[in-house]
């Protein structure tokens, strides 16, 4: 586990593949995904790091309703009492309400690798969702955070703006991993409307970029997705 301070009160934690952050705010600390489960203890420990207690967590914002991104919410909304914003069309699945779908069956890697991948990952415990979070919503947290839906990876992917720090929190909207690009084609459900969601966040302003999967873009990364959007757009 690796916590690292992107920008002024902005930071980030390592968990192998995937990634969660945290804002702190004067409202307390607001996090962004949850990470797989058994993950409480890995972030209260970020959250020592920065020299925050795990009751100053107040908000958490879920960007889809992939196990690796809520696996450890039902578990931080016990010991803190934080309250979670999900997308409507992706609630139901952090709920518990409706099962979690496997790997896009349209995918070749997920027809052979899918099987077995969802025996690998334990479902995550259902979780109540607080707020449910539509496209253009202002969220008075953090000193203000604009909810971008981006579906494509997920039907209620979520990305958050936080312009007072000029980030972006992606999500799995796009992936940084080798190289900036679409979300992992076996765990996205509409390829098409995954371009479309890039080429959405394209049109906003942000200097640092921030994902679930891969590394921190930071100066002009708002640059890089329109150069992507319009490779995509070809």
């Amino acid at each position: 586990m690796a916590v690292e301070e992107i920008v002024s009160g902005v930071y980030g934690i390592g968990m192998g593949y995937v990634n969660a952050f945290f804002i702190v705010g004067e409202d307390g600390l607001t996090l962004v995904d949850s990470g797989l489960a058994k993950k409480k203890d890995t972030i209260f420990s970020a959250v020592a790091g920065a020299g925050k207690q795990p009751a100053d967590l107040r908000h958490i914002l879920i960007t889809h309703h992939h196990v690796d991104h809520i696996g450890s919410l039902a578990a931080l909304k016990d010991a803190t009492g934080a309250r979670c914003y999900v997308h409507p069309a992706d609630s139901p699945i952090v709920r518990g309400e409706e099962p979690q779908p496997g790997p896009n069956p349209g995918s070749l890697l997920g027809k052979l690798a899918g099987p077995l991948l969802s025996r690998m990952s334990p479902p995550a415990p259902p979780a109540d969702v607080d707020v449910e979070v539509g496209d253009g919503e202002e969220l008075p947290l953090a000193g203000g955070i604009k909810a971008v839906h981006t579906p494509g990876h997920t039907p209620g992917h979520l990305s958050f703006l936080l312009p007072s720090k000029n980030v972006l929190f992606v999500g799995d909207a796009a992936a940084n991993m080798l190289r900036l690009g679409l979300p992992i084609g076996m765990f996205t459900a509409d390829r098409e409307q995954a371009k479309e969601s890039i080429g959405k966040l394209a049109a906003l302003e942000f200097d640092v970029a921030c994902f679930g999967h891969g590394r921190v873009l930071k100066g002009e990364a708002n640059l890089r997705f329109r150069r992507l959007a319009e490779k995509l757009a070809r």
